[in-house]
């Protein structure tokens, strides 16, 4: 699979802007052979060839050589008349000659110079940056698609992101970090993981990986398996990962914040190293949130995130379990202590309702309580047949909890298809491993029983076209009922923030589907001093979603507490680039398959303790640093002064 270059002659300036910028040198510019209006006066000139009548004068781009797909040359063309086309692997690319080297006009020249003098330009080896020390080289977005090519950018404004970065809700510069993986550094490549995110390890198991959707190896072969390298980072790579310093100075306004979730973690993860003091109220028993009693311990062990809660915890931040808000305090008594700020981050974790008849019989579940049981230990015990409603993690994760809990035999009932499932493809092959069966386009209409459940009566779907998110339409079968015999069923079609435990007179504004009202950019709520992020106030997201929230309402709190005046938020990894200048990179092109980590084997016969114990391995060393030497460097080729290119597998 390859890049084919297209552009429009029409609107085309000529400029050589993308050859230029072209880390690869793939591209050349094609010299004209009739004279063109120059030519007399350059033979006046004394450089010119008027004897043969051809002047060697750009006229338009030609590809020249394997495109890498950076897009580099798409993003500085001054028209945005370039785009570049994706080619299936049968099909070759069709490569220019070389048009030959071509030189400035000599330096000594006075009174008027034409403009081919202008327009002539000599393929570089090297990218050397033209103005020395005083501007770097370094390509960067146009946010408008009228604007001009720009790139030479001065500290601080926008930059060339490569689309993994851009695409992570945290913007987490994965092609470092996985470079560093395949060059053996795994601290350093921890290092740059963690950057903007207190659970690197967290999320090396399960973060949903907007990364991998956008990552441009994607289109060559397989995306690069960026998440799975991270977890490799931080089983390898925390020996030498130091605990982040505490602040040096302490400022004296308290912030508290409710909720120790994702984001109320990173929010006071990011205020704790500022230098407030922070206190976390959590309801449950063990910090964490839906990372805690959401997710599986043999998708996400307890000592894993215990450990990096610890690391929050260990910069001084006073933790509150069991201290619900609603039942043990209000926001009138975080007032009186003297807290400065709030901060509600209280999660989603009212269970959506199917809305069919008999859904109140014994033995159907809201999957998140049941989850909820099975993470903090309580005993559950379940039998039969057992149905789970759904597409997502929470699904999935109910069904291979059902498995271990008792149940004779799995089904995961889906209304759209296996492709427009939400959850992961790594969700999906680890519950098909343990024998869980996924049957899409089927929904339920009733639960059948008396005082329990004995049955779900389901009709059959079918895709009628595609929504505007891309998922399909569907529509009912017609006659296409029938029964699934079921002693229980998990429901799990989504969760919404309770907004009960605010109350009455908490001033405190709540939408109509249930979650805070806050404002865009400050996360304020309606109540002076009182701040909302996460699930709480976006509805259901990720846990990296959710660590995003988590930096942006410390950075509101932090403005709000200095008196600041209301700014429109910046991330900080969009100022401040992580990735490291190198004058050389070496780029695989050749056609290779993606890594997959290997799958323990689970059998309900062994003890609870085996059967809870993490199915997906991770990689081993050789593993994970080929799969790093995947990566195409989209984060630095736009920058980089030699690409080396690699199109052959070794023989």
């Amino acid at each position: 699979m390859g890049y084919r270059f297209h552009f429009d002659r029409t609107n085309c300036l000529n400029c050589g802007v993308c050859m230029d910028v072209c880390p690869v040198q793939a591209l050349d510019m094609s010299r004209n052979i009739t004279p063109p209006i120059e030519a007399g006066a350059e033979a006046l000139m004394g450089w010119g060839q008027p004897s043969s009548g051809k002047v060697w004068m750009m006229e338009f781009p030609v590809q020249v050589g394997e495109c890498i797909g950076c897009q580099v040359c798409v993003v500085e063309c001054p028209t945005s008349v370039i785009d570049l086309e994706t080619l299936p692997a049968t099909e070759p690319v069709t490569l220019a000659p070389l048009q030959g080297p071509i030189t400035h006009a000599p330096a000594a020249q006075s009174g008027w110079i034409p403009l081919s003098a202008y327009t002539r330009e000599s393929l570089k080896e090297e990218h050397t940056d033209p103005w020395g020390s005083v501007l770097r080289w370094r390509s960067a977005q146009r946010t408008e698609a009228w604007q001009s090519w720009r790139s030479w950018v001065t500290p601080g404004e926008g930059r060339l992101l490569a689309p993994c970065q851009e695409a992570c809700p945290v913007g987490t510069d994965a092609g470092l970090y996985v470079s560093l993986i395949a060059e053996g550094r795994y601290a350093d490549a921890l290092a740059v993981a963690a950057e903007f995110n207190p659970f690197p390890s967290v999320c090396g198991r399960v973060c949903t990986a907007p990364c991998e959707v956008v990552c441009r190896r994607g289109v060559l072969d397989e995306p690069i398996a960026i998440r799975h390298l991270k977890r490799f980072a931080a089983d390898h790579g925390m020996e030498g990962y130091p605990l982040p310093p505490r602040p040096s100075q302490r400022r004296p306004d308290r912030v508290a914040i409710v909720g120790a979730g994702p984001t109320g973690l990173s929010a006071a993860y990011l205020l704790i190293r500022s230098g407030y003091a922070v206190t976390v109220f959590e309801a449950m028993p063990v910090a964490g949130g839906m990372m805690a009693i959401g997710i599986p311990e043999y998708r996400l062990p307890k000592a894993i995130l215990r450990a990096e809660v610890e690391r929050i915890i260990a910069l001084g931040v006073d933790l509150h379990l069991n201290a619900a808000m609603g039942r043990d305090f209000t926001l009138d008594d975080l007032k009186r202590d003297g807290f400065d700020a709030v901060l509600l981050a209280t999660g989603a974790h009212k269970a959506q309702q199917l809305g069919v008849p008999g859904e109140a019989l014994g033995g159907v579940w809201p999957a998140t309580v049941f989850l909820k049981k099975v993470n903090l230990g309580e005993p559950v015990q379940l039998s039969g047949e057992v149905l789970v409603v759904g597409g997502g993690s929470t699904a999935l994760d109910a069904a291979r909890s059902a498995w271990r809990a008792g149940a004779g035999s799995v089904r995961v009932l889906y209304r759209r298809t296996r492709d427009d499932m939400p959850a992961q493809h790594e969700e999906v092959r680890a519950a098909e491993h343990e024998g869980v069966v996924i049957e899409p386009l089927v929904a339920p209409v009733e639960v059948l029983g008396r005082d329990s459940m004995t049955g779900l009566r389901c009709v059959r779907l079918q895709v009628t076209g595609r929504g505007e998110d891309g998922r399909s339409l569907v529509a009912t079968v017609p006659d296409s009922e029938f029964t699934l015999p079921a002693a229980g069923l998990m429901v799990a079609v989504g969760e919404a923030p309770d907004p009960s435990i605010l109350p009455a007179g908490s001033n405190v504004q709540v939408a109509a589907w249930g979650g805070l009202v806050v404002d865009p950019e400050t996360l304020t709520t309606s109540r002076e001093g009182v701040f909302a992020a996460g699930d709480v106030a976006t509805g259901p997201r990720s846990v990296i979603e959710g660590v995003a929230q988590g930096q942006r309402a410390a950075w509101a709190i932090d403005r709000y507490l200095r008196k600041q005046p209301a700014s429109r938020y910046v991330a900080p990894w969009r100022l401040d680039p992580s990735s490291r200048a190198t004058r050389a990179v070496r780029i695989d092109l050749a056609n290779r398959h993606r890594a997959e980590p290997p799958l323990a084997p689970v059998t309900i016969t062994a003890g609870m303790e085996a059967r809870l114990r993490e199915v997906a391995l991770g990689f081993d060393e050789a593993s994970a640093q080929a799969e790093g030497a995947r990566c195409l460097r989209c984060d630095i080729t736009s920058a980089c002064q030699a690409v080396e290119v690699n199109r052959r597998l070794p023989a």
